[in-house]
């Protein structure tokens, strides 16, 4: 559920807003923190070390609870509720992260978000294979699009000859199968269905995928979402399997969207 849009961006700090000058409005989500006293939403602005691609990531909680014993009045007043880990970091505030109470925001009027964007690399440690990645990246639409099926394989570290193999029942043996529509067509939407299908039946993954469980330490992890009036468990999002817009220009993505 990926961030950085100036729409995301407006979304999660009308929400931290929302939540510190309106706490009553989210007792039920705070019975669950019970044992914490002094606890305020505080929006993620850092980027965190991420177990799938070795990088330093957006994480999948947007914002999370923290227990706050300093007296942060002022500033709580003088940012209208709005609490960031950059705030709180710039004013010398220590604050207790509370595990397990990410929240994931997107925008309340609109399903125009990414679940996850994941690339080569991030692909291969989910599904253990490139081909589904390359196989559902196939250009297939018009026929002069074809010859960039090429780049695509190489793109996606793999090779004609392992799609080949990988996808046999459909390309025969034909190493050609990339310069051929309905070939493409047919691997294409094979594996679309068949990333589908490795992610509905395995729940450490959904897990990872929706959650971020597993990749991100705590509270870095969305266990909750928000999208609309109020913050519900997030287990998952109905979804469908597409690539990245950054297809011509070489830029090989995966993307899972609602």
């Amino acid at each position: 559920m990926n961030k950085g849009t100036f729409e995301g961006d407006i979304d999660e700090i009308k929400f931290v807003q929302d939540f510190n000058s309106n706490k009553d409005k989210y007792n039920n989500f705070l019975s669950n923190f019970q044992s914490f006293k002094n606890l305020l939403m505080v929006r993620v602005t850092t980027k965190q070390l991420s177990q799938l691609s070795g990088k330093k990531v957006f994480t999948r909680s947007d914002c999370y609870l923290s227990s706050i014993s300093d007296n942060i009045q002022n500033i709580i007043k003088e940012n209208d509720y709005y609490l960031s880990e950059e705030i709180l970091d710039s004013h010398r505030i220590k604050y207790q992260k509370i595990p397990y109470s990410g929240v994931s925001i997107k925008m309340t009027t609109s399903n125009k978000f990414q679940i996850l964007k994941t690339g080569p690399n991030s692909f291969k440690s989910l599904f253990n294979c490139y081909e589904l990645g390359a196989g559902a990246s196939l250009f297939c639409m018009r026929k002069e699009e074809l010859v960039k099926n090429r780049d695509v394989i190489k793109g996606w570290k793999t090779s004609i000859d392992n799609m080949t193999n990988f996808f046999d029942k459909f390309t025969k043996g034909d190493e050609l199968f990339y310069l051929n529509q309905q070939k493409c067509a047919d691997i294409k939407n094979f594996s679309n269905l068949e990333i589908k299908r490795i992610i509905d039946e395995s729940q450490d993954l959904q897990k990872k995928i929706f959650n971020g469980i597993g990749l991100y330490e705590e509270p870095y992890t969305a266990y909750y979402f928000y999208h609309g009036k109020q913050i519900k468990i997030l287990t998952t999002i109905p979804y469908i399997v597409t690539t990245g817009s950054g297809r011509s220009k070489g830029n090989y993505t995966i993307v899972l969207k609602p």
